[in-house]
């Protein structure tokens, strides 16, 4: 909730068939290395290959530098989940801000994923309140209220940072003052999270997302203008993601959606057969996504055929899968983090929280896992392994999804504080 996207869980009801089932996921492979005695020619090749292979994975590369901002909720628009600092624990409690009180028999998530840019935090809370926070002290810049909780996070256009609001509209402030720039109205209220594409042809934003009212749209982030919209079947509750001219997105209709995300036009549909709460991820053509039928599946983007499945345990999936080269990482309300091998779906390793996860997890240099339970707790644990790193306790659950900036992880939790943690030193 908060990271993808937010709100009360999709009422029971309907389901779909589910997709035809078995594609071969299709891999490359260098050859056997040992014993090879190298000629000029034989180097050549091999070089070859590998720059080949590299380039066909856009997921990010260990060694980046981190950066100073995390623009996107899930990292990037494809919304893979994933960071290149390198953990080192035990973190440090670099400051507290407290967003607002905990109402009594309060269930919903109160404070938002955060996103950041230029040394400034920005994000929702449930008290209809919008904030941007000085990265470095923890101090409020500006605030802006509307008369709807903010469930979904933000996202960045140029000097402005845009957000959705449960009173239905789609609101861009000047990230530097708070003044509002524009703001457009959907039919419904908005707990999904903001996504931007830039068109590679005019290098215009564009906002893209969705709302209750059934629909998801393209605005135009220099003036809020609409330029398309696309209905589904019911509600809209996750950022849509969006990879190689497509967007994708998933709803209560419990199907699929693959458009064009330049105009609009309807690509495909895939059914899921079962609720989907929060964002998909995209890497190499294949789409990875948990719901609430109690699976974790993948499906090719190309042909819409699933490549695997994998569900053990009866429990629903709300956090969103994060992609790292071989592995995809994904909380369940079983109480565990899943780690699977992204190209067959089989398990790897589980580790085993004391209460349901619904924070999307980041992985970390390739190394090690982030996240947060509603058993209070921030986790890190090794990629690897499944073993736990280190853990801290918050004391109220954790339903949002960490931003990574520099060496700040940042969290809000459900006692209404955004919690700012630093990175140990290396």
């Amino acid at each position: 909730m908060g990271d993808g996207g937010g709100g009360a869980p999709a009422p029971a009801g309907k389901h779909a068939s589910r997709a035809p089932g078995g594609s071969s996921f299709i891999s490359l492979s260098l050859g056997e290395r040992a014993g090879v005695r190298g000629t000029l020619w034989m180097a050549f090749s091999f070089a070859f290959v590998f720059v080949f292979v590299t380039a066909l994975t856009p997921t990010t590369n260990a060694a980046d530098k981190p950066s100073a901002d995390w623009p996107f909720s899930r990292t990037n628009a494809a919304m893979t989940g994933v960071s290149p600092l390198d953990l080192k624990t035990p973190f440090t409690l670099a400051w507290q801000f407290k967003m607002m009180d905990k109402p009594k028999g309060q269930s919903e998530m109160l404070v938002s994923s955060a996103v950041v840019r230029d040394g400034r935090v920005y994000v929702g809370c449930k008290d209809e309140k919008f904030v941007c926070i000085d990265l470095a002290k923890g101090t409020l810049i500006w605030e802006a209220k509307a008369k709807g909780a903010f469930d979904g996070a933000a996202a960045f256009s140029g000097s402005r940072v845009i957000t959705g609001c449960q009173d239905g509209f789609v609101y861009a402030w000047d990230a530097a003052t708070g003044k509002e720039a524009w703001k457009f109205e959907t039919m419904a209220e908005i707990h999904a999270a903001a996504n931007i594409w830039t068109d590679p042809g005019t290098k215009k934003d564009h906002v893209i997302i969705g709302s209750y009212d059934y629909s998801v749209y393209s605005l135009d982030a220099e003036t809020g203008k609409k330029e398309w919209s696309a209905e589904t079947g019911y509600y809209i509750n996750g950022g849509s993601a969006v990879y190689d001219g497509k967007v994708v997105f998933g709803g209560c209709d419990a199907v699929l959606h693959v458009h064009d995300v330049k105009t609009g036009q309807e690509i495909k549909q895939i059914e899921v057969g079962s609720y989907i709460g929060n964002n998909v991820a995209i890497a190499d053509d294949v789409i990875y996504v948990s719901h609430y039928g109690n699976k974790v599946e993948a499906f090719s983007i190309t042909d819409g055929m699933r490549v695997w499945e994998y569900g053990e345990r009866d429990f629903e999936y709300y956090a969103a899968p994060a992609i790292y080269e071989k592995m995809v990482v994904v909380g369940g309300r079983d109480k565990r983090l899943h780690g699977l091998d992204r190209a067959s779906g089989k398990r790897l390793w589980d580790f085993r929280a004391k209460d349901r996860i619904d924070s999307s997890a980041v992985i970390c240099a390739g190394k090690n896992v982030v996240f947060g339970s509603d058993d209070g707790y921030i986790y890190v644990v090794d990629l690897k392994t499944g073993k736990e790193v280190w853990r801290y306790e918050i004391g109220a659950p954790v339903r949002s999804s960490a931003a990574i900036a520099g060496d700040m992880i940042i969290f809000g939790a459900d006692d209404g504080v955004l919690y700012a943690f630093k990175n140990a030193a290396g």
